[in-house]
């Protein structure tokens, strides 16, 4: 069959890039895609040319993906467009489900017993921390160790780069190793073994890799950019330097650097592979061309990518919206506004991480407005700081809870030893003692001076009882010595913000207790899942796509996770890691659909990434602006209903940014006139919904 025939008889519709990949079925591809220009389609359609055209059997195709959700949806689509018949036929499988596979036959040619899997490693990774550092782990350092195995597994990490990592100021490495004999002595394996159990078995066993060879000469891999150094390495063995390898990902999407991912085997595709190819997917369909204009230009800053430039098919729609408010707290109500405003409208506010969710909320809650969360995960409420601060605040209420006493006492800048703390505690236990700190006695070389501090840990742990909430954090933090710990231990001031949020509501420490323990159920709980208005971190957002988004908490030092200085120079690890902070953002543009919202704040420093992201056009050397850089205008049907929205706002005194002729305020607004004056001095008067529709005018906020 002709490939016009095939597209013709399924009803495919494909542009000029896509055939070019959909066509290419021999050799090694590497098919960059940038966000929303239909790689699984092409990917699918490939699958069906393959068998259709081309005439290989499906049983010699293995396609592999990232996620078991990723596979069924791809086959699902598959059968949608070509049938149920070779979809039962393809093998769509996880790296990690093909990993299995190699394991089980190994077992099975050698007739030993197999490790058994082992689904969540919590339980035995807190037993080890208990026992090598004497203390309980918060669910947060737990999450953490989990990661850190991860990531020493999937890049293959030495000794030494092992020995380098910590957690909390300690190492991992001890953890490490104490994991891994006990996964050993318990014959068991962990999701990460089975890459590296089938790895081993790839190199050390040709016959079991010339079979897999064999069964699958064609292997397709999805997501490209989030597969890790080891897993890389998997499919470069079943492949093979000359293999029949199709391979989807874009290296502007890669965020998952802290679960291994590798984008640098996109970069070395060329080389790992011979007869390679490279070929683009640069056609968005999913953004309008202020988005994606914006994306475009602020993505090429980055260096570690190939040279591709994400155009717009849809026509032009709203402009970027920078909006600056007085502070991150008033972000709350400007959100609740906006989903108010039009409820029918989806409206996804992204974030970091999900402790920026937690006063959003608490905001939300309290004003009985609907809204979904997305994979929660409530390590907020575990944290060591938020945990401290609750240990205290328990601590107030019931002198004698032992066991909050004996999470924080050493955090108190107080010089006492975890047996005099034990002493302290049997005492009170005898009944000899009406609370925890009087029952400790000063030991050590100044006793007076630990009597002083006594007494005034006394004195503030009576007045937290009648504080309101938001003195009584103050009080912990700088007056308790707490503040002093933290400091010590890394800081945490966003988390410490975060509560003094929270705090700013509630009457008591009593209240605010009860409201902690409220938002972790809430939080726990996801919301209404028919809401609107969702909730998630860029990463839970990866892959989808919405009418409406709103970045918040864009700042440096949370977005960018750094604040870099003027001129700063960062050496190869950084920008790597810097590099990834900004393709987090930009993940986090392109899942707008319409219309993009920037949250800035004027109590905070201005943000690298929105200043980058809304930079205007430059002039050319000519002194023009650049054709290719404005937005095509070609407006759809239903663009009148929304120009008629957008132009409620350009009121009198709004401030405004053009194209062309740069800042400005409207002096004079009439139905579908605006009179600018701009910053030049130069008096402009324009049609309004003309220059909406090919999106020259923008509101400055």
């Amino acid at each position: 069959m002709l490939y016009k025939e095939f597209c013709k008889q399924f009803n495919i519709s494909l542009n000029e890039q896509q055939a070019q990949a959909v066509q290419h079925t021999e050799g090694a591809v590497l098919l960059l895609a940038v966000p929303g220009s239909g790689k699984t389609t092409a990917l699918v359609a490939r699958l069906g040319y393959m068998l259709y055209c081309v005439g290989v059997a499906p049983e010699r195709i293995l396609t592999m993906t990232y996620t078991v959700s990723a596979a069924g949806d791809m086959k699902s689509r598959f059968a949608a467009m070509f049938g149920d018949e070779y979809a039962a036929r393809l093998q769509f499988r996880t790296i990690n489900g093909v990993c299995a596979s190699i394991i089980n036959r190994y077992v099975r040619d050698k007739g030993a017993d197999g490790f058994n899997l082992l689904d969540d490693n919590r339980k035995l990774l807190t037993e080890i921390y208990r026992k090598l550092r004497a203390d309980y782990p918060v669910d947060g350092e737990v999450k953490e160790l989990q990661k850190q195995i991860t990531y020493i597994k999937n890049m293959r990490l030495t000794r030494q780069e092992i020995d380098a990592l910590d957690l909390s100021g300690a190492d991992v490495g001890p953890i490490y190793d104490k994991y891994i004999d006990e996964m050993k002595r318990r014959r068991l394996m962990d999701y990460d073994d089975q890459l590296v159990y089938a790895y081993n078995i790839l190199k050390s066993r040709p016959d079991i890799l010339n079979s897999y060879r064999r069964r699958f000469p064609y292997l397709c891999v999805d997501e490209a950019q989030d597969t890790s150094k080891i897993q890389h390495r998997i499919i470069h063995l079943l492949a093979g330097k000359d293999g029949n390898l199709f391979m989807v990902g874009d290296e502007d999407q890669s965020i998952y650097g802290f679960r291994a991912a590798y984008p640098d085997a996109l970069m070395h595709f060329e080389r790992d592979y011979s007869n390679s190819t490279v070929l683009l997917l640069e056609e968005n369909f999913r953004s309008t061309p202020e988005i994606v204009l914006a994306a475009d230009r602020f993505i090429t800053r980055n260096t570690m990518r190939h040279k591709k430039h994400m155009r717009a098919f849809r026509p032009s729609g709203a402009p970027v919206r920078k909006v600056t408010l007085t502070s991150r707290a008033a972000q709350y109500s400007y959100i609740a506004k906006m989903a108010q405003g039009e409820p029918e409208r989806e409206l996804a506010v992204l974030y970091r991480n999900n402790d920026s969710a937690v006063p959003l909320i608490d905001f939300l809650d309290r004003n009985d407005i609907s809204y979904c969360i997305r994979q929660t995960d409530g390590v907020f409420f575990t944290n060591r700081t938020v945990s401290g601060i609750r240990d205290l605040m328990m601590l107030a209420l019931s002198p004698l809870d032992a066991e909050a006493f004996m999470r924080v006492y050493y955090k108190l800048n107080l010089p006492i030893s975890r047996a005099d703390a034990e002493k302290a505690v049997e005492q009170c236990r005898a009944g000899k003692c009406a609370s925890l700190f009087a029952a400790l006695k000063p030991t050590g070389k100044n006793p007076n001076r630990i009597v002083e501090k006594l007494f005034e840990l006394r004195a503030h742990f009576a007045a937290l009882k009648t504080d309101s909430a938001a003195h009584a954090l103050r009080r912990m933090r700088y007056q308790m010595g707490y503040g002093a710990y933290l400091m010590k231990n890394g800081g945490d001031d966003e988390r410490l913000y975060l509560l003094s949020l929270l705090a700013s509501r509630e009457k008591n420490i009593e209240s605010f207790l009860k409201r902690l323990n409220a938002l972790k159920s809430i939080f726990e709980a996801g919301g209404d899942r028919k809401s609107h208005l969702i909730l998630s971190t860029i990463h839970s957002s990866k892959g989808l796509e919405y009418d409406r988004v709103a970045i918040i908490d864009a700042i440096d030092g949370i977005l960018p996770s750094v604040m870099l200085k003027p001129g700063q120079a960062l050496d190869k690890d950084e920008q790597a890691a810097f590099e990834e902070e900004r393709r987090l953002f930009y993940v986090a543009a392109t899942r707008a659909k319409n219309e993009l919202l920037l949250m800035s704040y004027e109590k905070a420093p201005e943000c690298t990434f929105i200043r980058q992201f809304c930079e205007p056009l430059t002039p050319n050397a000519t002194g023009k602006r650049d054709k290719k850089m404005v937005p095509p205008a070609s407006p759809a049907p239903e663009m009148a209903q929304r120009i008629q929205w957008m132009a409620k706002d350009y009121i009198k005194g709004a401030n405004v940014m053009h194209n062309v002729f740069g800042r400005g305020m409207i002096a004079e607004k009439g139905e579908d006139t605006v009179t600018i004056h701009f910053a030049t001095g130069t008096v402009k008067r324009f049609i309004l919904s003309a220059c909406l529709e090919k999106g020259l005018l923008g509101l400055q906020r």
